[in-house]
């Protein structure tokens, strides 16, 4: 079973989250990358002087979104696999069940940390500009 070391704790216990959390955590961080790259873009457009629009601004939003679904996703396909694993092995300690458990919910958390941190973004940039069209 994956477990991850308990003596570890803040930026180490994340890096093992995040090596245990699936195959969909790399597309969160992507998608995680994205809004906060659009986001930056958008306050050096603001910073610079540059005439305020609301192009591209909508992906952050998208972004952030997408980043949610997928770490829904994720936990999804990860208990139909745990569950098939379980139903072919006949005696299943619970230990091992909520190990699997757990680790499950990885990916959806990132994925809610992304969305959280993209929405964030997109309200207070839309706000922004808004306010410097007018």
């Amino acid at each position: 079973m994956i477990d991850l070391d308990k003596t570890s704790t803040g930026f180490g216990y994340m890096v093992e989250a995040y090596k245990i959390g699936g195959p969909y955590m790399f597309w969160i961080t992507i998608f995680g990358l994205l809004a906060l790259g659009l986001g930056v873009w958008k306050i050096v457009e603001l910073v610079t002087g540059k005439k305020p629009n609301t192009r591209f601004l909508e992906l952050i939003r998208m972004s952030g979104s997408l980043a949610l679904a997928f770490g829904l996703f994720s936990q999804i396909v990860g208990i139909v696999q745990a569950l098939e694993a379980i139903r072919a092995a006949a005696d299943v300690s619970p230990q091992i069940v909520m190990g699997g458990a757990i680790v499950s919910f990885y990916a959806p958390v990132w994925g809610f940390i992304v969305f959280f941190i993209a929405t964030v973004f997109y309200y207070v940039l839309k706000e922004i500009i808004q306010q410097k069209s007018t």
